[in-house]
Formats: structure tokens, C-alpha cells, sequence
């Protein structure tokens, strides 16, 4: 299961990823990105996501490549963006 929550943060948003993000929760995240209506800076908050698939973890790197901040990812998740990229 994934939890997505949104927060302002000064001209921003930041999304709070709790969870696992797997490939039926992809859709959900990115219509949660969508909902921000566009806006910068859009901050990817991953300290309590605790897993992604091979689908997850190719959305979160491909966002990351397009300027998503993605703050706090455990050494996991940051090692599963990384080869997602690779």
C-alpha cells in the first residue's frame, strides 16, 4: 500500500511517500503530480517509503531526471533509483 501526502511548502509541494510504491500505485502517483497543478518546486519527500519495484523505482528516477526532488530516501531506495537508471 501506498500513502501520498501533500503539504505547501513556500511556492512549492511536497509529496510524503509512505509505503511501498508498486506498479498499481504508480498511477496513483502520478495523478497525485498532476494535481499540483504544474507547480515548482515539487519535492518528493521518500523517508518513509520503505519499497518500489523495478515499475516504482523507474518513475521516481525518471521524475528525478526531469527536476523532482526526491529528499530522504533511505540507502535502498536511493540504490533502487539508481540502477533504475542504469
Amino acid at each position: 500500500m501506498l500513502r501520498i501526502t501533500r503539504s505547501k511548502s513556500g511556492d512549492g509541494v511536497v509529496l510524503f511517500l509512505e509505503g511501498k510504491l508498486l506498479e498499481p500505485w504508480v498511477g496513483e502517483l502520478r495523478a497525485a503530480i498532476l494535481n499540483t497543478g504544474g507547480t515548482t518546486p515539487l519535492v518528493l519527500d521518500l523517508a518513509g517509503l520503505r519499497f518500489a519495484d523495478s515499475v516504482g523505482a523507474l518513475l521516481l528516477a525518471t521524475l528525478q531526471q526531469s527536476g523532482v526532488v526526491l529528499r530522504e530516501p533511505t540507502a535502498f531506495i536511493a540504490a533502487l533509483v539508481a540502477a533504475a537508471i542504469d
